[in-house]
C-alpha cells in the first residue's frame, strides 16, 4: 500500500525531477536513493501538474504541484530524553526555542537518544503532534551546529514544515549570528580595515576530510554570508553575521577563508597566534563562539512575520570579557 505525498515546488529556478524529490525526502527516516527515485519514476508513479512524468531529468518549474505514490511510514518510536527546554514560542503549528550548546538537533549514527528532537518528545508528552511519529528527523527545518547555540524553529505539522521549508528555500527567513572571531593587532585582516563585507563562494564536501566543508572552485553550492563588525577587540573581533544561504558549516568555513576563523572552532580554526591566556579560555570554553541570536519569518496559519532573539550564554559573554580585559591590560 502507498500513500501520495503531494506538495509544491517553491524554489527560485527550474531543477531537474529527481533532485528535487531528493530534496523534498531527505529528512525521511528511511531516505530513497537518487536510483530508487528514478525508478519510481519510470514506473509512472510520479506525476507534475497532475501529468505523468516518465523521465528523471524532466526540469521542474517553481510552482509546479507534484504527487508521488510513496510507502507509508510506519510509526517511529522516538527515544525519550528528559531535559528542560528553553521555549520561546509555542502554538498548535510550531515551537521555538532557544538551543543549548551540546544538543544535537536530531538522532543520527552515534546519538540514537541524546537530542533535541528526544527532548521534544518528552516535551510534549502524551500530546506528541502525529508529525513526531513519522521519522527521526520530525519538524526539523533548519540546523544548528551540536555546539552552536540560539534560535531554532521546529514545525509540529506537515503544512507547518512545507511552509517553513518554502521560506527557507526562497531565501525570504532572516537569520543573524553573532560570533567572536581570531584577529590580531597588527595583520592587516579584512575585519580590521572594513566595517562590513560579503562572502560568497561554493562549498562542497572537503574531498580529504569527510568531517569539514571547503570552498571549491566549481561544483560545490553557493553560500552567501553577510558580516558586519559590532566590536573590535584586541585578539579578535565581534561581529554580526547574516545569512543568504544555509549551508552546512557556511559560517565557519566563511570565517576561516578570510583568515578570522570563529573562536574555539578546532575543526577549521589555527589559533596559534593567540596569547597562550586566551587560547586557554578558548579551550575552557569548549566550543565554537558562535551563536544564532535572531531568527524571522512568516508564521504559516497567520501571515504574520514573526521575530524572535536571544541573548549570548554565560558562557559566551564570559569568553568575551576575558578578550575584552586582555585589551586593557595589553
Amino acid at each position: 500500500m502507498s500513500a501520495p505525498l503531494s506538495f509544491t515546488y517553491l524554489a527560485d529556478s527550474p531543477e531537474r525531477l529527481d533532485k528535487v524529490l531528493l530534496a523534498q525526502c531527505a529528512a525521511w527516516e528511511r531516505p530513497p536513493t537518487r536510483s530508487q527515485i528514478k525508478a519510481s519514476i519510470e514506473r509512472g508513479e510520479v506525476r507534475v501538474n497532475g501529468h505523468v512524468v516518465l523521465k528523471a531529468g524532466t526540469l521542474v518549474n517553481p510552482g509546479a504541484e507534484l504527487t508521488v505514490e510513496m510507502p507509508k511510514s510506519e510509526p517511529l518510536d522516538i527515544p525519550v530524553l528528559e531535559r528542560t527546554l528553553d521555549i520561546l514560542h509555542e502554538d498548535e503549528e510550531l515551537i521555538v526555542l532557544d538551543k543549548p550548546a551540546g544538543l544535537s538537533m536530531h538522532p543520527g549514527a552515534g546519538n540514537p537518544d541524546k537530542t533535541l528532537v528526544n527532548a521534544l518528545v518528552h516535551h510534549f508528552g502524551d500530546s506528541r503532534p502525529e508529525l513526531f511519529r513519522q521519522g527521526a528527523r520530525p519538524g526539523i527545518v533548519h540546523r544548528l551546529d551540536k555546539d552552536t547555540t540560539g534560535v531554532v524553529v521546529v514545525a509540529k505539522t506537515q503544512s507547518t514544515l512545507a511552509s517553513l521549508a518554502a521560506q527557507f528555500s526562497r531565501r525570504t527567513v532572516s537569520r543573524m549570528y553573532r560570533a567572536l572571531v581570531f584577529s590580531t593587532p597588527r595583520a592587516r585582516r579584512v575585519v580590521r580595515t572594513q566595517e562590513q563585507g560579503r562572502i560568497e563562494t561554493q562549498l562542497a564536501r572537503d574531498p580529504r576530510n569527510r568531517k569539514r566543508m571547503a570552498v571549491v572552485e566549481k561544483g560545490g553550492k553557493t553560500a552567501i554570508t553577510d558580516w558586519f563588525v559590532n566590536e573590535r577587540l584586541h585578539y579578535g573581533c565581534l561581529l554580526d553575521l547574516r545569512l543568504g544561504t544555509g549551508r552546512t558549516h557556511q559560517i565557519r568555513v566563511h570565517m576561516e577563508q578570510i583568515g578570522c576563523p570563529v573562536i574555539g572552532d578546532q575543526l577549521y580554526g589555527d589559533f596559534s597566534g593567540l596569547p597562550k591566556p586566551l587560547r586557554l579560555a578558548a579551550d575552557d570554553f569548549g566550543r565554537q563562539a558562535l551563536h544564532a541570536r535572531s531568527l524571522e519569518f512568516v508564521h504559516p496559519a497567520n501571515s504574520k512575520r514573526m521575530c524572535f532573539e536571544t541573548d549570548l550564554p554565560a558562557d559566551f559573554k564570559e569568553l568575551v570579557s576575558k578578550f575584552r580585559m586582555f585589551r586593557e591590560e595589553a
